[in-house]
């Protein structure tokens, strides 16, 4: 009778609970839906694939951190959202064209840099996101202002921002070019300068620059 009672007094069911690792299956820890890795797409299921070097166009490859790229495709209703969110959050700064020339930097805050430079231009959509998360430089973090999915949309827009001070003539529709052609030219007639002609483009199909007159005055010197 005593050696059942001493026995049962042993047993360690309570002391011995099964335990699970962070985000191991079971646990409660698991990782939330459309996460996306800090600073790449790495752990977002959805965003798209990009071939590795020395693969054909069509091979499945994993998106690299600092590739290229969006977690969904991209549309109007998605343009829309974000230039909303950017206009909200971003323009008082960044401004509305994204130049860096905001209402809060034109009252004496620090401008921030322009979206219309090169490094900002081949920057992958994964820096934005995470400048937009984390903060850099002057800017805090927008994470308790931009949900994950907003700052994607964001991005979005600033590519159209960008593409919209940049354009690529090459890559507009014939009738697309005969209207700016003709806009173009009611512009030149208006200000009394000659206006390119029609197709005429720079390097990489940007329209052609008029050279400034030599009479032109000094900027003053600001160089931003």
């Amino acid at each position: 009778m005593l050696a059942a009672f001493g026995a049962a007094a042993c047993r360690q069911d309570m002391h011995d609970n099964p335990r699970y690792e962070a985000y191991e299956d079971g646990a409660n820890r698991q990782v939330p839906e459309g996460t996306v890795a800090r600073g790449s797409l790495d752990l977002a299921v959805t965003a798209p694939k990009a071939p590795a070097r020395g693969q054909a166009a069509g091979a499945t490859a994993s998106l690299q951190p600092g590739e290229d790229g969006f977690p969904f495709k991209v549309t109007k209703e998605i343009l829309d959202r974000g230039e909303n969110r950017f206009n909200i959050t971003c323009a008082p700064c960044h401004g509305k064209l994204g130049d860096g020339n905001g209402m809060i930097a034109l009252r004496g805050f620090r401008h921030p840099p322009t979206y219309h430079q090169d490094r900002l231009r081949n920057a992958p959509t994964s820096h934005f996101y995470d400048v937009m998360t984390n903060g850099l430089g002057a800017m805090p973090s927008y994470a308790e202002v931009l949900a994950p999915e907003d700052r994607w949309k964001v991005i979005a827009y600033i590519r159209a921002l960008q593409k919209s001070q940049n354009p690529d003539l090459n890559e507009l529709a014939e009738d697309e070019k005969k209207k700016l052609a003709e806009a173009r030219r009611k512009l030149g007639d208006k200000s009394g300068s000659p206006s390119p002609a029609s197709g005429q483009t720079g390097e990489h199909g940007r329209p052609a620059q008029t050279p400034a007159p030599k009479s032109a005055p000094n900027s003053g010197g600001h160089s931003n």
